[in-house]
């Protein structure tokens, strides 16, 4: 574990990173990849064929303030923006006695996030276990695999997550046009007028699949016509 990683925030990676393993056992994970050209930081990527999935990790030790813009950020770059997030977070909530994690003094309590979280379903809670009296009620306590992002686009944003010669090789291997001194701006204006959805994405994720990344699993490198 790298040194200016916790232990608290190892805990829920491993955990993250299982759970990803099992569901999308053709991704290859990344930690610590830029979301752009600059800015935030995402902690957990899962990249498979055609089809990116984004966490970000909110151990004990962590705060709240900059989720919304990471979470912003992650929605950018993927399908599947997801936010894990530490059981300190959870807050009270008075409730009935069928959706009640506890009771006290005669009256019914349940767990949940902060108000503006409450509906997020996109946000899971670790660790995963049962809270509620009943468990039928307990939506928090097992993580729910995304779906698979059949036949859907990446935003066209996710360009964004491409460094200068990545772009260049992307435009090259698409056929697109692109001058030797071209920007980035550049070069993603033009993948984004003259390729389609299903390209632009089986692209971006075959150039993140082959990514040489510092914490990564190894590189996986093949033809792009065996990457659909």
């Amino acid at each position: 574990m790298p040194a200016y990683r916790s232990s608290a925030e190892g805990e829920i990676r491993d955990a993250v990173v299982a759970f990803l393993r099992q569901q999308r056992p053709g991704a290859r994970i990344i930690h610590e990849i830029n979301a752009s050209f600059g800015g935030n930081r995402i902690d957990v990527m899962a990249v498979d064929r055609g089809e990116i999935i984004a966490v970000e990790i909110k151990s004990a030790k962590d705060k709240l303030d900059r989720l919304d813009s990471q979470m912003n950020a992650m929605q950018r770059v993927s399908h599947h923006a997801l936010a894990v997030l530490h059981e300190k977070f959870l807050v009270e909530y008075p409730t009935n006695v069928h959706a009640a994690h506890f009771e006290r003094n005669g009256e019914y309590f349940r767990h949940d996030w902060p108000e503006q979280y409450k509906h997020d379903s996109n946000i899971w809670c670790y660790r995963q276990k049962t809270r509620a009296l009943n468990g039928d009620y307990d939506r928090l306590g097992k993580w729910k695999a995304p779906q698979q992002a059949f036949f859907t686009p990446l935003p066209d944003t996710a360009l964004q997550i491409l460094w200068h010669e990545e772009l260049r090789d992307l435009c090259n291997l698409l056929a697109v046009p692109v001058g030797k001194r071209s920007t980035n701006a550049g070069m993603i204006n033009a993948l984004r007028w003259l390729a389609n959805g299903r390209s632009l994405t089986r692209g971006i994720c075959w150039t993140l699949r082959a990514r040489t990344c510092i914490e990564a699993d190894p590189a996986i490198i093949v033809p792009f016509g065996e990457a659909a």
